[in-house]
């Protein structure tokens, strides 16, 4: 399976969640690439089975979450038909953003299967898990 992990990070959180989810989903029978929105390969997100798609949480600490970097995640070309995973780290609060960022992706053409926000503080503990639940969720299909 060819499998795209594109990030936007603003403060390196979500880098290190893409990075920790290209090799949580790496095996013999994935080719695995990690990219930034801003070294996106069209030729490769073509070809991807699944593509993982992440950024930072913004907004206030109470109210107002949105997925951060918009404009950025503009560049990312139509996912007509794509398996899409959103994911998205959070300092305090994700309020609803992960599933702002699923409609977000969803109106870019994506069938997006998982939407989930993950604490800074818990990346390492909660990457691999989450990532072994959708690719489990993939073989149940």
């Amino acid at each position: 399976m060819n499998i795209v992990v594109i990030h936007q990070s603003r403060s390196g959180n979500t880098k290190k969640a893409a990075e920790l989810l290209g090799g949580a989903v790496n095996s013999p029978e994935n080719k695995v690439t990690v990219r930034s929105t801003e070294n996106l390969d069209f030729k490769e997100l073509a070809n991807a089975d699944l593509i993982f798609i992440g950024t930072w949480v913004d907004g206030l600490i109470l109210f107002g979450h949105r997925p951060g970097d918009i404009g950025k995640l503009n560049t990312i070309p139509p996912l007509w038909g794509k398996t899409v995973v959103a994911f998205m780290t959070h300092a305090v609060n994700p309020g609803k953003a992960a599933s702002k960022f699923a409609n977000f992706l969803e109106s870019k053409g994506a069938n997006v299967i998982s939407s989930r926000s993950i604490s800074k503080s818990k990346i390492e503990s909660e990457i691999r898990p989450f990532a072994e639940e959708v690719l489990a969720g993939l073989s149940s299909h």
